[in-house]
Protein backbone atom coordinates (compact mmCIF):
# COMPACT_ATOMS: atom_id res chain seq x y z
CA UNK A 1 0.00 0.00 0.00
CA UNK A 2 1.39 3.44 -1.10
CA UNK A 3 1.71 6.34 1.17
CA UNK A 4 -1.53 8.73 0.45
CA UNK A 5 0.87 11.63 -0.37
CA UNK A 6 -1.54 13.22 -2.10
CA UNK A 7 -4.25 15.16 0.30
CA UNK A 8 -8.15 13.86 0.75
CA UNK A 9 -9.34 17.23 -0.26
CA UNK A 10 -7.25 17.07 -3.69
CA UNK A 11 -8.01 13.72 -4.45
CA UNK A 12 -12.08 14.50 -4.14
CA UNK A 13 -11.71 17.39 -6.69
CA UNK A 14 -9.81 15.34 -8.88
CA UNK A 15 -12.48 12.12 -9.29
CA UNK A 16 -15.00 14.76 -9.43
CA UNK A 17 -13.02 15.98 -12.89
CA UNK A 18 -12.61 12.06 -13.91
CA UNK A 19 -16.00 11.67 -13.20
CA UNK A 20 -17.09 13.46 -15.89
CA UNK A 21 -14.96 11.40 -18.18
CA UNK A 22 -16.13 8.62 -17.67
CA UNK A 23 -17.92 6.86 -20.88
CA UNK A 24 -20.80 4.65 -20.99
CA UNK A 25 -18.84 1.55 -22.41
CA UNK A 26 -16.45 1.62 -19.71
CA UNK A 27 -19.18 1.14 -17.23
CA UNK A 28 -19.83 -2.55 -19.15
CA UNK A 29 -16.81 -3.63 -21.11
CA UNK A 30 -13.96 -5.59 -19.87
CA UNK A 31 -10.88 -4.35 -20.42
CA UNK A 32 -7.80 -6.32 -20.02
CA UNK A 33 -5.76 -3.39 -19.23
CA UNK A 34 -6.11 -0.41 -17.88
CA UNK A 35 -4.32 1.17 -20.90
CA UNK A 36 -5.92 -0.50 -24.04
CA UNK A 37 -8.26 1.85 -26.10
CA UNK A 38 -5.95 5.11 -24.55
CA UNK A 39 -2.85 3.56 -26.31
CA UNK A 40 -1.64 4.11 -30.13
CA UNK A 41 0.82 3.04 -32.57
CA UNK A 42 3.50 6.37 -33.00
CA UNK A 43 4.15 5.31 -36.59
CA UNK A 44 0.78 4.48 -38.05
CA UNK A 45 -1.64 5.56 -35.43
CA UNK A 46 -3.43 2.67 -34.84
CA UNK A 47 -4.67 1.33 -31.85
CA UNK A 48 -2.44 -0.96 -29.71
CA UNK A 49 -3.67 -4.77 -28.73
CA UNK A 50 -2.74 -6.36 -25.72
CA UNK A 51 -0.87 -10.09 -26.94
CA UNK A 52 0.76 -12.68 -24.47
CA UNK A 53 3.62 -14.65 -25.73
CA UNK A 54 4.61 -17.65 -23.72
CA UNK A 55 8.34 -18.79 -23.32
CA UNK A 56 9.89 -21.86 -23.74
CA UNK A 57 9.75 -21.92 -20.03
CA UNK A 58 6.11 -21.17 -19.59
CA UNK A 59 6.48 -17.96 -18.61
CA UNK A 60 4.12 -15.39 -20.42
CA UNK A 61 4.94 -11.94 -20.84
CA UNK A 62 2.50 -9.47 -22.48
CA UNK A 63 2.88 -6.85 -24.88
CA UNK A 64 1.39 -4.23 -26.55
CA UNK A 65 1.19 -4.79 -30.61
CA UNK A 66 0.40 -2.50 -33.40
CA UNK A 67 -3.10 -3.34 -34.18
CA UNK A 68 -2.49 -2.50 -38.43
CA UNK A 69 0.68 -4.72 -37.96
CA UNK A 70 -1.07 -7.31 -35.93
CA UNK A 71 -3.50 -7.86 -39.06
CA UNK A 72 -1.21 -7.86 -41.99
CA UNK A 73 -2.59 -4.22 -43.26
CA UNK A 74 -0.38 -1.55 -44.40
CA UNK A 75 3.42 -1.73 -44.13
CA UNK A 76 3.48 -0.25 -40.11
CA UNK A 77 7.18 -1.86 -39.05
CA UNK A 78 6.29 -0.95 -34.94
CA UNK A 79 8.03 -3.31 -33.17
CA UNK A 80 5.60 -4.85 -30.11
CA UNK A 81 6.20 -3.65 -26.39
CA UNK A 82 6.37 -5.11 -23.26
CA UNK A 83 3.48 -4.03 -21.51
CA UNK A 84 5.32 -2.68 -18.32
CA UNK A 85 7.53 -1.03 -20.54
CA UNK A 86 4.85 0.81 -21.93
CA UNK A 87 3.21 2.02 -18.06
CA UNK A 88 6.99 3.06 -17.12
CA UNK A 89 6.92 5.21 -20.12
CA UNK A 90 3.98 6.71 -19.69
CA UNK A 91 4.63 7.12 -15.44
CA UNK A 92 7.58 9.23 -17.09
CA UNK A 93 5.63 11.40 -19.29
CA UNK A 94 3.22 12.43 -16.48
CA UNK A 95 6.57 14.37 -14.67
CA UNK A 96 5.84 16.49 -18.21
CA UNK A 97 1.89 16.93 -17.54
CA UNK A 98 2.68 17.87 -14.07
CA UNK A 99 2.79 21.71 -13.65
CA UNK A 100 5.00 23.63 -10.97
CA UNK A 101 2.83 25.60 -8.25
CA UNK A 102 4.20 28.99 -9.48
CA UNK A 103 3.22 28.28 -13.17
CA UNK A 104 -0.39 27.27 -11.71
CA UNK A 105 -0.96 29.78 -9.96
CA UNK A 106 -0.09 32.43 -12.50
CA UNK A 107 -2.67 30.62 -15.15
CA UNK A 108 -5.21 30.39 -12.68
CA UNK A 109 -4.95 34.55 -11.64
CA UNK A 110 -4.67 35.44 -15.35
CA UNK A 111 -7.75 33.48 -16.37
CA UNK A 112 -9.86 34.15 -13.75
CA UNK A 113 -8.85 38.16 -14.16
CA UNK A 114 -10.03 37.57 -17.60
CA UNK A 115 -13.11 36.20 -16.84
CA UNK A 116 -14.01 39.18 -14.39
CA UNK A 117 -13.42 41.71 -17.76
CA UNK A 118 -15.77 39.19 -19.58
CA UNK A 119 -18.53 39.62 -16.74
CA UNK A 120 -17.80 43.62 -16.67
CA UNK A 121 -18.11 43.62 -20.49
CA UNK A 122 -21.59 42.04 -20.29
CA UNK A 123 -23.07 44.09 -17.37
CA UNK A 124 -24.53 47.02 -19.42
CA UNK A 125 -26.24 44.30 -20.95
CA UNK A 126 -27.35 42.90 -17.79
CA UNK A 127 -28.85 46.38 -16.84
CA UNK A 128 -30.70 46.59 -19.91
CA UNK A 129 -32.10 42.93 -18.75
CA UNK A 130 -32.92 44.10 -15.27
CA UNK A 131 -34.32 47.08 -17.04
CA UNK A 132 -36.72 45.53 -19.32
CA UNK A 133 -37.82 42.81 -16.73
CA UNK A 134 -38.91 45.89 -13.74
CA UNK A 135 -40.88 47.67 -16.84
CA UNK A 136 -42.76 44.26 -17.87
CA UNK A 137 -43.70 43.62 -14.36
CA UNK A 138 -45.12 47.32 -14.28
CA UNK A 139 -47.16 46.06 -17.01
CA UNK A 140 -48.65 43.42 -15.26
CA UNK A 141 -49.68 44.96 -12.84
CA UNK A 142 -51.23 47.90 -14.73
CA UNK A 143 -53.23 44.87 -16.56
CA UNK A 144 -54.12 44.10 -13.84
CA UNK A 145 -55.68 47.21 -12.66
CA UNK A 146 -57.02 48.20 -15.95
CA UNK A 147 -59.21 44.66 -15.90
CA UNK A 148 -60.66 44.86 -12.08
CA UNK A 149 -61.67 48.48 -13.27
CA UNK A 150 -63.14 47.11 -16.03
CA UNK A 151 -61.36 48.49 -18.77
CA UNK A 152 -59.86 45.00 -20.48
CA UNK A 153 -61.85 42.17 -21.12
CA UNK A 154 -60.44 38.33 -19.61
CA UNK A 155 -59.77 36.82 -22.85
CA UNK A 156 -57.21 39.75 -24.11
CA UNK A 157 -55.64 40.01 -20.14
CA UNK A 158 -54.98 36.25 -20.31
CA UNK A 159 -53.19 37.12 -23.82
CA UNK A 160 -51.38 39.73 -22.58
CA UNK A 161 -50.53 38.22 -19.46
CA UNK A 162 -49.10 35.26 -21.10
CA UNK A 163 -46.40 37.45 -23.27
CA UNK A 164 -45.57 39.16 -20.49
CA UNK A 165 -44.74 36.14 -18.88
CA UNK A 166 -43.04 34.58 -21.57
CA UNK A 167 -40.69 37.36 -21.98
CA UNK A 168 -39.91 37.42 -17.97
CA UNK A 169 -39.04 34.18 -18.23
CA UNK A 170 -36.70 34.54 -21.46
CA UNK A 171 -35.00 37.39 -19.35
CA UNK A 172 -35.21 35.57 -16.21
CA UNK A 173 -33.39 32.42 -17.86
CA UNK A 174 -30.29 35.10 -19.84
CA UNK A 175 -29.67 36.36 -16.36
CA UNK A 176 -29.29 33.17 -14.91
CA UNK A 177 -27.05 32.11 -17.71
CA UNK A 178 -24.69 34.59 -17.45
CA UNK A 179 -23.82 34.13 -13.67
CA UNK A 180 -24.33 30.46 -14.28
CA UNK A 181 -21.58 30.61 -16.96
CA UNK A 182 -18.99 32.03 -15.56
CA UNK A 183 -19.48 30.32 -12.45
CA UNK A 184 -19.31 26.90 -13.87
CA UNK A 185 -16.36 28.08 -15.49
CA UNK A 186 -14.08 29.25 -12.72
CA UNK A 187 -15.23 25.81 -11.03
CA UNK A 188 -14.38 23.39 -13.86
CA UNK A 189 -10.63 25.51 -14.29
CA UNK A 190 -9.99 25.59 -10.54
CA UNK A 191 -10.14 22.02 -11.06
CA UNK A 192 -8.57 21.19 -13.91
CA UNK A 193 -5.55 23.13 -12.69
CA UNK A 194 -5.75 21.47 -9.52
CA UNK A 195 -5.50 18.04 -11.43
CA UNK A 196 -2.30 19.28 -13.40
CA UNK A 197 -0.77 20.11 -10.58
CA UNK A 198 -0.81 17.05 -9.18
CA UNK A 199 -1.38 14.69 -11.94
CA UNK A 200 2.66 13.24 -11.56
CA UNK A 201 2.14 12.22 -7.68
CA UNK A 202 -2.10 11.18 -8.21
CA UNK A 203 -0.82 8.64 -11.12
CA UNK A 204 2.19 7.36 -9.54
CA UNK A 205 -0.50 6.07 -6.83
CA UNK A 206 -3.29 5.41 -8.27
CA UNK A 207 -4.67 1.68 -8.91
CA UNK A 208 -5.35 0.66 -12.81
CA UNK A 209 -8.75 1.60 -12.80
CA UNK A 210 -8.11 4.67 -11.82
CA UNK A 211 -5.50 5.26 -14.09
CA UNK A 212 -7.16 4.77 -16.73
CA UNK A 213 -9.79 7.57 -15.34
CA UNK A 214 -7.03 10.07 -15.00
CA UNK A 215 -5.37 9.19 -18.92
CA UNK A 216 -9.15 9.63 -20.45
CA UNK A 217 -9.80 12.68 -18.70
CA UNK A 218 -6.84 14.02 -19.62
CA UNK A 219 -6.02 12.45 -23.09
CA UNK A 220 -7.97 11.50 -26.28
CA UNK A 221 -4.64 9.52 -27.74
CA UNK A 222 -1.69 8.47 -26.38
CA UNK A 223 0.90 7.66 -28.55
CA UNK A 224 3.97 5.54 -28.18
CA UNK A 225 7.00 6.40 -31.35
CA UNK A 226 9.49 3.95 -31.96
CA UNK A 227 12.40 5.46 -30.46
CA UNK A 228 9.58 5.18 -27.47
CA UNK A 229 8.61 9.29 -27.10
CA UNK A 230 5.33 9.52 -25.64
CA UNK A 231 3.33 12.11 -27.60
CA UNK A 232 -0.62 12.35 -26.59
CA UNK A 233 -3.65 14.55 -27.90
CA UNK A 234 -5.07 16.39 -24.67
CA UNK A 235 -8.54 16.77 -24.19
CA UNK A 236 -10.37 19.93 -23.69
CA UNK A 237 -9.46 22.10 -21.72
CA UNK A 238 -6.53 20.83 -20.68
CA UNK A 239 -5.02 21.07 -24.72
CA UNK A 240 -5.44 25.03 -23.86
CA UNK A 241 -4.15 24.64 -20.32
CA UNK A 242 -0.63 22.42 -21.18
CA UNK A 243 0.14 24.95 -23.43
CA UNK A 244 3.81 26.30 -22.80
CA UNK A 245 2.81 29.52 -24.74
CA UNK A 246 0.04 30.03 -21.97
CA UNK A 247 2.58 29.38 -19.16
CA UNK A 248 4.98 31.51 -20.48
CA UNK A 249 2.16 34.68 -20.72
CA UNK A 250 0.67 33.81 -17.70
CA UNK A 251 3.91 34.21 -15.91
CA UNK A 252 4.76 36.97 -17.71
CA UNK A 253 1.32 38.58 -16.60
CA UNK A 254 1.98 37.76 -13.60
CA UNK A 255 5.26 39.41 -13.14
CA UNK A 256 3.67 42.47 -14.63
CA UNK A 257 0.61 42.75 -12.50
CA UNK A 258 2.99 42.38 -8.94
CA UNK A 259 5.10 45.08 -10.29
CA UNK A 260 2.12 46.78 -10.80
CA UNK A 261 0.60 46.17 -7.36
CA UNK A 262 -2.65 45.22 -9.29
CA UNK A 263 -2.65 41.26 -9.35
CA UNK A 264 -6.18 40.26 -11.22
CA UNK A 265 -6.65 43.78 -12.80
CA UNK A 266 -3.86 43.17 -15.58
CA UNK A 267 -5.20 42.81 -18.88
CA UNK A 268 -2.17 41.32 -20.51
CA UNK A 269 -2.89 37.57 -21.92
CA UNK A 270 -6.85 38.13 -22.87
CA UNK A 271 -6.64 37.34 -26.54
CA UNK A 272 -4.63 34.21 -25.93
CA UNK A 273 -7.07 33.43 -23.14
CA UNK A 274 -10.02 33.67 -25.88
CA UNK A 275 -8.41 31.43 -28.73
CA UNK A 276 -7.22 28.73 -26.57
CA UNK A 277 -11.02 27.73 -25.93
CA UNK A 278 -10.47 28.85 -22.32
CA UNK A 279 -13.36 30.65 -22.24
CA UNK A 280 -15.20 27.03 -22.59
CA UNK A 281 -14.24 25.61 -19.69
CA UNK A 282 -18.32 25.95 -18.32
Amino acid sequence: MHEAIVPSEVWDQVQTVLGTHRSAADATQVHEHYLKGTVFCGQCGSRLLVCNAKSSQGTIYPYFVCASRHAGRGDCTRQAMLIEQVERLIERFYAKVQIDPETIEAVSAMIHARFDEMMTEGAAELADLASRRTQLEGEQQKLLQAHYAGAIPLDLLKREQDRITASLETIEHRITAHHGHYAAARENLDDSLKLLSNAADIYEHADDANRRLINQALFKTIYIDEDNDVRVGYRNPYDGLSLSGLHADALSWAAEAKKMGQVGTATKGGPLVASSHLTRLG
